[in-house]
Parts: C-alpha cells; structure tokens; sequence
C-alpha cells in the first residue's frame, strides 16, 4: 500500500463535498426560502442538479483503489460483518437518493418534495459519512482509530459545503440573502475553529505510542500541512469575513476561497494517510 492512495483521498473528500452541499442547500430552504427561490433558477439550481454527479464522480475514482474494479460487486457480500462493505452500502444509497434530488432540482427546483427529499439525503449523507470514517478505525492504525477521524470527515463536509453557499450567495443583495450569507459565513469560521481543535487534540496525542508520534511528527513536519493550513483554513476565514461585514463581496474573493478549501482539504486528507503510511504526500 501506497503512503498516499490518491483514489481514497479523493473519493472520500469529493462524496464529503456532495454532502456538504446538500446540507447546506437543505438548511437555506428551510431557514432562508426567500434567497433560495431567487437564486434557484440559475446558480443554485446548477449546484442542486451537480450534486449526483459529485457522488458518481467520488465512486468512480474509488473504483481506482481496487485492484479488480469489475469485481466490486464483491464489496457487498459482508455486510454483517465489514464496515468497508457498510460504507459502500450507504454510498449506494446516498447515489440512488441523490439522483431522485437532483432530477427535482432539474425539473422542478420551487418544489416541496425537494426540500424533504433534500433533508432525506442530509441524514443519509451524515451517516454516510460517519460510516466512510469508521472504515479506519484500524487497532494496528492508532492515528486513524479515534474520533478526530469522524470529526474532519464531517467538518470538511460542513466547511466546504458553507463555503461553496458563500459563493453562490456572493452577489445577492436582499435581506434574506445577505442574512444567509452572514449565516454561512459564521458556520465556515466556526467549522475551521472545530478544525483546528481536532489537528490540536490529534498533537495532544504525541508520546500515547512509537506509532501516534510518529503520525503526530509525520502531520506537523511536513510543509504540506502548513501549506493547507493557509490554504484551506485562513484564506476561507478571511472570505467568510468580508462577506460578514460586507453586503455584496468581489466574485474573485469568494471564487478563489472556494478553489482554496477544496484544495486544502484534499492536501489535508493527503496528510490523513500519509500519517499512517509514512511517506510524503505527492
């Protein structure tokens, strides 16, 4: 095995990307339906009816990871006892959902039934997951068998799927928008805090075991972890900020903390494995 397996960095953090979006999108319906109604027709309807293809996007490079892809039927004969097969199991049903959502997002983006399908696929896409991060909780793996593992899984989803909000919010003016967008802006500030805390109580653990200080020296010695960190943590922050204090923020400031957190968190998920695995990330 690899240090780094590109496929599960990056099936793990695009299917968190596809749940981020839902969330968010589901709690703007219900807690701001005025800017969502005026922006559905365009950004917000493309972003509903993009969130299939983010999931079918994330099993396809999965399927790299295996090293007979026509064989991943196979993936589901343990489900009893194989939290891999679980995990699978709960994408697949993630997938089937996600595509009756985003076919409403298509035909009928006003409607009712696609805010419940829309929080239908929260709560799925949240156990997903947790799900995909219990898929690491390897004895032989101590930086991996923790609770920091679920929390980034998690936060990453609610961090890039606030900002990926933010940016579709950017230059809407009216009351309910700009208050969605102070809304989003909160939650991505309050999620990189929550992100900082788990990388704080993951150090915390340097000296437990040979195998967490090594993880621990792994992380924080690499310049890549620094390099996400300014990245993917302060540059959104900074985003998040001026759309707090200002009503309508320049499209280049938002477009580029939305490239920045996505590829932060890939570079962040790099360093997940990498921590176990001992080598550099690219």
């Amino acid at each position: 095995m690899e240090s780094v397996q590109l496929p599960l960095v990056l099936f793990t953090v695009f299917s968190q990307v596809a749940v981020g979006l839902v969330l968010m999108l589901t709690i703007q319906d219900y807690v701001f339906p005025a800017a969502v109604k005026e922006g559905s027709s365009k950004r917000f309807r493309f972003a509903g009816i993009s969130v299939v293809f983010l999931v079918a996007i994330s099993v396809i490079f999965s399927l790299f990871h295996l090293g007979k892809p026509l064989h991943a039927f196979k993936s589901f004969m343990n489900l009893g006892t194989s939290t891999l097969s679980l995990e699978i199991l709960a994408m697949f049903v993630v997938g089937i959902i996600a595509l009756f959502y985003s076919f409403l997002w298509w035909k009928s983006p006003n409607g009712a039934l696609r805010k419940v399908v829309g929080l239908v696929l929260s709560i799925c896409g949240i156990a997903a997951v947790t799900i995909s991060s219990r898929a690491y909780a390897l004895p032989s793996k101590p930086s991996w068998d923790s609770w920091q593992t679920t929390a980034a899984f998690l936060l990453t989803a609610v961090l890039i799927g606030a900002v990926i909000l933010s940016f579709l919010l950017y230059s809407y003016e009216n009351e309910s928008a700009v208050r969605a967008k102070k809304f989003f802006a909160i939650i991505t500030i309050i999620a990189v805090i929550a992100i900082i805390a788990v990388m704080a109580s993951f150090a915390s653990t340097y000296g437990a075991s040979v195998e967490q200080s090594d993880a621990v020296v792994a992380t924080f010695s690499s310049v890549w972890f620094y390099i996400r960190l300014g990245v993917g943590l302060i540059l959104p922050v900074i985003a998040a900020v001026a759309l707090y204090f200002t009503k309508k923020v320049n499209f280049g400031i938002v477009a580029c903390a939305l490239l920045a957190v996505i590829i932060g968190e890939i570079i962040g998920r790099a360093l997940f494995y990498y921590s176990a695995m001992g080598q550099t990330p690219f």
